[in-house]
């Protein structure tokens, strides 16, 4: 992992250890959006894993009857416990265990589901849909959006279709002329 992003990712970790141990949503909602950067420039699964965490927590934090429950007290437990691990293996640099804690914190989303129902299963879904169409806006194709996230590109793009994110466009201010200067400069020729 680049060194860069596992200080994003470590940090990341520590804002969402502070939200769930709070129950602060706004931490939640923020952390997710900040490994979007990193997902986008170094298309890297560890900055958007924990990118579809974040979002997928959020959601889960925001529905307060879900945190009148026992099952409830026991997920922020286990999730607190495998945030800490990952941040502490990621610090050691051992990412094979960071990985498993990774993994884990995801299987403990989907063991909520089985109290809750298909709830918590489109809550992934919809995060790693939502996060893809945010690395799309970040300048990468929809093909590499939706396979960092894990997702079909035909789910993206309906996405991306019903939002405005596919009406950006790319403003473009040198002709070919210009670039094939630029590509004559760059390789001496």
């Amino acid at each position: 992992m680049e060194e860069r992003v596992k200080r994003d990712v470590l940090r990341v970790l520590s804002e969402l250890h502070d939200g769930v141990s709070k129950g602060d949503i706004d931490i939640l909602k923020k952390s997710s959006d900040t490994t979007l950067h990193n997902a986008g420039i170094y298309q890297d699964e560890d900055s958007t894993s924990v990118a579809v965490i974040a979002y997928s927590l959020y959601k889960i934090f925001s529905r307060e009857r879900l945190q009148k429950t026992k099952q409830f007290v026991n997920f922020k437990k286990d999730i607190l416990n495998e945030i800490s691990g990952a941040q502490s293996f990621l610090t050691k640099n051992n990412g094979k265990e960071y990985k498993k804690r990774i993994k884990k914190i995801f299987d403990l989303i989907g063991k909520l589901e089985k109290s809750f129902g298909m709830y918590i299963t489109e809550v992934l879904k919809q995060a790693k849909i939502k996060k893809g169409g945010r690395v799309y806006e970040h300048g990468i194709s929809i093909g590499r959006a939706s396979q960092l996230m894990g997702i079909s590109s035909w789910e993206l793009r309906s996405y991306v279709g019903g939002t405005k994110l596919s009406d950006i466009k790319v403003v473009d201010s040198k002709n070919m002329k210009q670039r094939l200067m630029d590509v004559r400069r760059i390789f001496g020729v």
